[in-house]
């Protein structure tokens, strides 16, 4: 199982490299955790809905809720 913590300023496709360079030390970042359930497929683990990983990241700075 892998998870991503998506926000709008990292790509899930991103290497190692450029996650690092896109980071700055010591801020805090706002973001959604999803889950990958396939290829294409992201699960929010907010609101439990299904995404392609385009979807997932507009979804990631969405206001979303639990379903209850």
């Amino acid at each position: 199982m892998h998870l991503y913590l998506r926000d709008s300023l990292i790509d899930m496709t991103a290497d190692e490299q450029t996650r690092r360079e896109t980071r700055s030390p010591g801020s805090d970042r706002i973001g959604k955790v999803f889950i990958v359930v396939g290829q294409d497929v992201r699960k929010c683990l907010i609101c439990d809905q299904l995404f392609t990983r385009r979807a997932a990241s507009e979804h990631a700075t969405a206001a979303c809720q639990p379903i209850s």
